[in-house]
């Protein structure tokens, strides 16, 4: 049985903080996220670098935290490491208890969270992502038990992709490896 629900019931919802370094401030170096990807698996590229002292700790990354991209491609990563700074062109998710983190995480990432997006999202060629905008889209969810155990199945598939991708690559290096020994043998 599904019920539609919308998206800020389902998660608390906060877009990333502002990080803003001026002369004389006091700093201090932490890992801030630059890019999510999807080039092996859901990916985050990050940098450690200087950001002001007292940064409310709602913005670093908990374990479970679902990070949305708020610019070009709806990208989602889920955060599987903590103490990450979430900067405000990312929107950071949280989902409540009586949901399960893999199978939003699953959802967000099907075609059906970009297309309920695309219809609330303002501008032409650069779409302007809203709190407002996220927090109203209509989802259509299970009850928790189906939610776990889908989430929980995703979740494995996700794994193996990843593996199997990181095996892929891993044997194209070796089938280079072994080429180059045989032409610089044959010297």
């Amino acid at each position: 049985m599904f019920k539609e629900e919308k998206f800020g019931d389902i998660a608390e919802i906060i877009i990333g903080v502002r990080i803003i370094t001026k002369d004389g401030d006091e700093t201090e170096f932490k890992n801030v996220i630059k890019k999510l990807s999807f080039e092996l698996g859901s990916q985050l590229n990050y940098e450690y670098e200087p950001v002001p002292v007292g940064i409310n700790p709602k913005f670093y990354s908990k374990k479970g935290d679902i990070v949305i991209s708020l610019a070009g491609a709806n990208t989602v990563c889920k955060m599987e490491h903590e103490g990450f700074i979430i900067p405000m062109a990312f929107a950071i998710v949280r989902v409540k208890d009586g949901y399960d983190a893999d199978f939003i995480y699953h959802l967000l990432k099907s075609e059906i969270f970009p297309r309920e997006l695309n219809r609330l999202t303002e501008g032409g060629l650069l779409r302007i992502i809203k709190t407002q905008h996220l927090k109203q889209i209509s989802l259509l969810i299970p009850d928790y038990e189906t939610q776990k155990q889908y989430g929980a199945l995703f979740h494995l598939m996700d794994k193996r992709i990843t593996l199997n991708l990181e095996l892929a690559k891993t044997e194209e290096e070796i089938e280079k490896g072994l080429l180059n020994n045989l032409l610089d043998g044959d010297k």
